[in-house]
């Protein structure tokens, strides 16, 4: 039998026969205590395990007035809490405003190759002439389209590159579904149909995740909230203005910058059970749209106004959905969507902008400070005195301790903490100072 005809057990048997685990990693891969083996293997090819990845809430996130639990899931360490960081900053500064068009269309593409302009001109008055028909194609071939309301939203013919290509491109709505799959098999069967009415067999029909449409946040900081033990808000948002504007000049920090931005959006997509790729292809398709990578996100002092703002604005495309297989058979998705409290698709592409934008003010605000180093180090000493079984204020003063310390293992911690309550330590696990 072919590795794929076999059960998940049947493949990690296999694999632990041939000597790529150990029967402990077998049993690892069998552990599936938030998806059941069934659908897991029933999502991809050749399933032999499940990947957890944590989930953690960012709280008290305000974005149009209302306050938010956001569901995270992330397997790096600092993104929830710097989250959770720039979230404060803003709630303290009235909140985080977002917008979004409240039509979400997917791009589709039908390619032909090689068309002289004579035939382009031709072909167009054609597409123009029967866009009813095109319409009756796709009533039949995605019925379930059109009981939502979705639909064609719109063609257009784009020639490209001197005619060496020219394509008829579909906007299609798909209501609160992320779409790809719909809008790859209405392409097809318009494809099909031009193939008839144009008399040229197209070289492909596919989706295009370069979305033009962009979901809007900006925030306004009074830099006071932003000062440091070491540090005033005024430098710190001055800093973050040169930071900001580094971006705009040197595609090498752009691309960082973003990435920053992507960690919560990223996190907040995979949570929802959407498809994290085509969120990220989307939003650095939009960032280099006009030949030149830049920022999603700029901030700038607020004109106008005797004190300096501090002022942040973002753009970009959010490629999610709220309804569909992955998420259906993921489960947890639902669970996360339940606890973010959103109404609608458009509501939850609003909130998970303003993540991206109070996951960069934090990034920003760290570099501009202390450094991402030592907020880093920071935080896992804060973990590791938690893993240790403090609790209260143990866990404030093992970690202050922890962040000077030369090895920092849990060991250590739990060694740091029994000392603090007065245990004895076995002279064999001293600690190593």
């Amino acid at each position: 039998m072919k590795f794929y005809e076999l059960t998940p057990q049947e493949r990690r048997d296999f694999l632990e026969r041939e000597g790529y685990i150990t029967h402990n990693d077998a049993r690892l891969l069998r552990l599936t205590p938030l998806l059941r083996e069934y659908a897991a293997d029933g999502m991809i090819e050749n399933q032999v395990g499940i990947m957890g990845i944590p989930i953690g809430l960012l709280r008290g996130l305000v974005v149009n007035d209302k306050e938010y639990n956001v569901p995270m899931a992330t397997e790096e360490p600092s993104v929830v809490a710097a989250a959770c960081a720039g979230a404060k900053i803003a709630r303290e500064n009235g909140g985080v405003v977002s917008a979004m068009w409240p039509v979400r269309v997917i791009p589709a593409d039908i390619v032909f190759q090689k068309v002289s302009p004579a035939q382009q001109e031709e072909f167009e008055k054609r597409v123009e002439e029967h866009n009813k028909d095109m319409v009756r194609v796709m009533q039949k071939a995605v019925p379930t389209l059109t009981h939502h309301n979705g639909g064609i939203e719109g063609v257009m013919c784009v020639p490209i590159h001197k005619g060496e290509f020219w394509k008829v491109r579909l906007w299609i709505w798909t209501g609160e579904a992320m779409g790809a799959n719909i809008a790859n098999k209405l392409s097809e069967a318009e494809a099909k149909y031009l193939e008839g009415l144009l008399g040229i067999k197209p070289l492909a029909a596919i989706l295009s995740n370069a979305e033009l449409q962009t979901v809007g946040s900006g925030v306004e900081i009074d830099p006071e909230s932003l000062e440091t033990k070491t540090e005033s808000g005024l430098s710190i948002a001055r800093k973050i203005v040169a930071l900001s504007r580094w971006s705009e000049l040197d595609d090498t920090r752009a691309v960082t910058h973003n990435k920053g931005i992507m960690n919560g959006v990223v996190a907040c997509g995979m949570a929802n059970g959407s498809d994290t790729r085509a969120i990220e292809a989307a939003a650095h398709w939009y960032a280099a749209r006009n030949g030149a990578y830049k920022p999603l996100s700029t901030w700038y002092f607020k004109k106008g106004t005797r004190k300096k703002i501090l002022k942040g604005k973002l753009f970009m495309p959010m490629a999610i959905g709220r309804v569909g297989f992955s998420i259906k058979t993921l489960g947890t998705p639902e669970l996360c969507q339940r606890i973010l409290g959103a109404e609608d698709l458009w509501e939850t592409q609003e909130v998970f902008a303003a993540v991206g934008l109070v996951q960069n003010l934090a990034a920003l605000r760290s570099i501009a400070g202390e450094g991402i180093t030592q907020g880093h180090l920071k935080l896992r000493s804060y973990n590791l005195a938690r893993a240790a079984g403090a609790q209260g204020e143990e866990i404030r003063e093992v970690a202050e301790q922890m962040m000077s310390h030369p090895k920092r293992t849990v060991r250590q911690a739990e060694i740091k903490l029994a000392r603090m309550r007065g245990n004895d330590i076995p002279e064999d696990e001293e600690e190593d100072e």
